[in-house]
């Protein structure tokens, strides 16, 4: 099987199914060309010549006619020229005719010539011949490559997909194979398509696919799912390394995604987020599905570029909620949300000086999920701002009972997520009318912007950013050197603070290159005059090191885990310095 899943792709037009026409002159007698299809049984029919005149003799009523009604057909029409029994109006189409066209004037002939051969015309000359039976063939088997196929890209579609992922569990559950599925989404599709319109953003959907195909080992499945997001279906034997297999198979996307073949304009760069599950011992196709579909989103909150990857994905996880199992606004709706906070610490002392807000689905069937499980879901059903409304509204109302109870020695701010769907919104409407409603003054708040937000969405926000800045809220931008924001809107943001993202944290003892990051941002924040942050602190070691390069604030399990309100109020009256 090649990388597009199947066969080529069938005909589109006639000039893929025409054959080798037989011509003869107008100077031929019926005996003659009776002569011709007696020598060649499979002869269906011959085109006659007269100047630049065309006429078909079909095999069979020609037949008919030469025999004759008591069979002296022959001996009366032997003689006979045959342009007295061509048909000079045959169906002629170009050559580029598509095959739907060709049936539907084929069927619309008259009876007599419903199953005639059409003429195929290249450059107005006649090069070939299709029989009625073939284009209704063709337009069948086009149809049937429709139906599995996407059509812009070639590659199979979503419901092929489906139908093969369900096929290989089935089939690794019998003979001890796990099943690998790769969920690959590309990293800044949006922006091409507003910056360079959807023409270019169609190109790269196309160039990514031709990469990919190139990139899939023999048995693997490349698909298309919708939009920018692709999947691949691999198989591994039993006794190989999960973990191991399927980040190579991510990498190998990644970097097939992230190739340099000259067949995009100069400066359009594409990378891609992707997500690998890998089956257990046994394998079920809706949870290596969703599972993938999680990991890359996880991949993607990350910065993007990468893999992430979840081994052992069993029948077990089919029991986790469904894309239509309950959205986030049911969740909203049935008061199933929850928040918890991740303190911040200053590393100099330890005193709390602000806490995180993180939200959870306290979900009726299965219990407490993390934001990777309704995350994609809710972002693909376009309810994220819904869920920031609420995360802001709430985490503003509990920001003020820490007030109500601490004063002046409470956190210094309560840190929001804030996604790229509500920069694009009214987002200081959202955060004015949350503060209004909690009594919080501005200062209390700080909103995080992922450093993975569209530039065009940071430019079109940068008025309502200002805004907020005015009414004293913080701002904050998360996960830093993982992400696209260039150093121009470093600079021009108006920014109080920057987050180190782990995944330059856990290195930094031992990693010289993460070490190197570290410390170039926390020097980029000393020359902005904002604060640093360094996320997912473990250890005493990075602490160490953290307080080495002149990082004073962290958050992370080391410092402090995320905790309901209740249990924060309790660690905040027992902390140092209070």
């Amino acid at each position: 099987m090649d990388g597009f899943g199947g066969a080529p792709p069938p005909s589109a037009t006639l000039r893929g199914l025409a054959r080798a026409v037989s011509t003869v002159s107008a100077d031929h007698t019926c005996g003659q060309v009776d002569d011709l299809f007696r020598a060649d049984p499979l002869l269906r029919c011959v085109v006659v010549v007269d100047g630049p005149h065309r006429g078909l003799i079909m095999r069979e009523p020609f037949g008919t006619m030469m025999a004759g009604p008591f069979g002296f057909g022959r001996a009366l029409r032997s003689r006979q020229p045959i342009v007295e029994a061509a048909d000079w109006r045959p169906l002629r189409l170009p050559a580029d005719t598509p095959v739907e066209t060709a049936a539907f004037m084929a069927r619309a002939r008259s009876a007599h010539q419903t199953y005639d051969d059409v003429l195929v015309d290249e450059d107005g000359e006649v090069a070939g011949r299709v029989s009625a039976a073939e284009i209704f063939d063709g337009l069948a088997r086009l149809y049937s490559h429709r139906a599995t196929h996407d059509e812009l890209t070639g590659l199979a579609n979503r419901s092929h997909l489906l139908d093969r992922l369900a096929a290989a569990c089935t089939e690794a559950g019998r003979g001890g194979e796990r099943v690998l599925l790769a969920y690959v989404d590309l990293d800044g599709l949006k922006r091409i398509n507003d910056t360079h319109g959807h023409e270019l953003g169609d190109a790269v959907l196309v160039v990514t696919a031709q990469r990919m195909a190139r990139a899939a080992l023999p048995g693997e499945l490349v698909a298309r799912l919708g939009g920018d997001e692709f999947a691949v279906l691999s198989r591994l034997s039993g006794n190989e390394p999960a973990e191991s297999a399927a980040y190579a198979l991510g990498h190998r996307f990644v970097l097939a995604v992230t190739a340099r073949d000259g067949h995009l304009p100069r400066g359009t760069t594409v990378s891609a987020s992707v997500g690998v599950a890998a089956s257990g011992p046994t394998a079920d196709s809706h949870s290596l599905l969703s599972e993938a579909d999680m990991a890359m989103y996880q991949a993607k909150q990350t910065g993007g570029g990468r893999t992430a990857v979840v081994t052992g994905v069993g029948a077990e996880l089919a029991m986790r909620p469904a894309k239509s199992d309950r959205s986030v606004l049911d969740a909203i709706r049935d008061d199933e949300l929850r928040l918890f906070y991740q303190p911040i610490v200053d590393l100099r002392d330890r005193r709390v000086v602000g806490v995180e807000a993180l939200v959870r689905w306290l979900h009726p069937r299965f219990g407490l999920l993390q934001p990777g499980r309704f995350l994609a879901d809710a972002n693909r059903a376009g309810h994220v701002p819904d869920l920031d409304r609420w995360v802001l509204d709430h985490a503003c109302a509990d920001m003020a009972t820490l007030l109500g109870r601490h004063g002046d020695t409470a956190p210094r701010r309560v840190y929001v997520n804030v996604s790229a769907a509500t920069l694009a919104l009214s987002v200081d409407d959202s955060v004015t009318a949350a503060l209004a409603a909690a009594g919080l003054p501005g200062e209390r708040l700080a909103v995080e912007i992922s450093e993975d937000a569209d530039l065009g969405t940071l430019s079109q926000a940068m008025p309502r950013l200002d805004a907020l800045r005015r009414a004293g809220v913080g701002l904050v931008l998360d996960d830093m050197g993982t992400g696209s924001t260039s150093l121009r809107y470093l600079s021009q943001l108006p920014l109080q603070g920057l987050k180190i993202d782990r995944a330059f944290v856990v290195g930094l003892p031992h990693n010289a290159g993460d070490h190197t990051v570290v410390k170039l941002l926390a020097d980029l924040a000393a020359g902005l005059g904002i604060s640093v942050t360094a996320e997912g602190v473990e250890s005493a070691t990075q602490v160490a090191a953290l307080l080495d390069l002149g990082v004073h604030y962290a958050q992370g399990f080391y410092v402090g885990r995320p905790q309901p309100l209740d249990a924060l109020l309790t660690t905040l009256a027992g902390t140092p310095g209070r």
